[in-house]
């Protein structure tokens, strides 16, 4: 009886991760979908600095084709404490999807994050 439990208790974990797993990659692809060409022409219009106003390219990067396309849930650059709920960049922190493109190669890699909820890009060097 014992055998049988553990087996019914791993079905139903291999269930709800399944299911999880599936939610996730669709709605992955779904943002990713609805908001690429958004995010290209942003991180396009935007000059080539990061927030210090210091060069992080040379020449000009091209975004629509970048090699990484991929969506992200929050920016983990916002200091934020996930208790303070209350704070007015907890959204931003925690729950705005944000679309990051990455171009270049494993030693010099850009990528220009693109905050769907706000419009407003960043460029980082990886």
């Amino acid at each position: 009886m014992r055998a049988v439990l553990i087996l019914l208790a791993l079905l139903v974990a291999a269930k709800v991760w399944t299911q999880d797993k599936l939610h996730r990659d669709a709605a992955n692809d779904a943002l990713l979908a609805a908001y690429r060409l958004h995010a290209e022409a942003a991180c396009m219009s935007r000059p080539q600095t990061d927030g210090r106003g210091v060069p992080v390219a040379v020449g000009s990067a091209n975004w629509k084709q970048p090699e990484t396309a991929e969506v992200l849930l929050g920016n983990p650059r916002l200091s934020v404490p996930v208790w303070q709920i209350e704070h007015p960049q907890w959204n931003a922190r925690y729950k705005n999807p944000v679309v990051r493109l990455t171009i270049g190669d494993r030693f010099s890699r850009i990528a220009c994050d693109y905050d769907v909820m706000t419009g407003k890009t960043d460029l980082l060097v990886l």
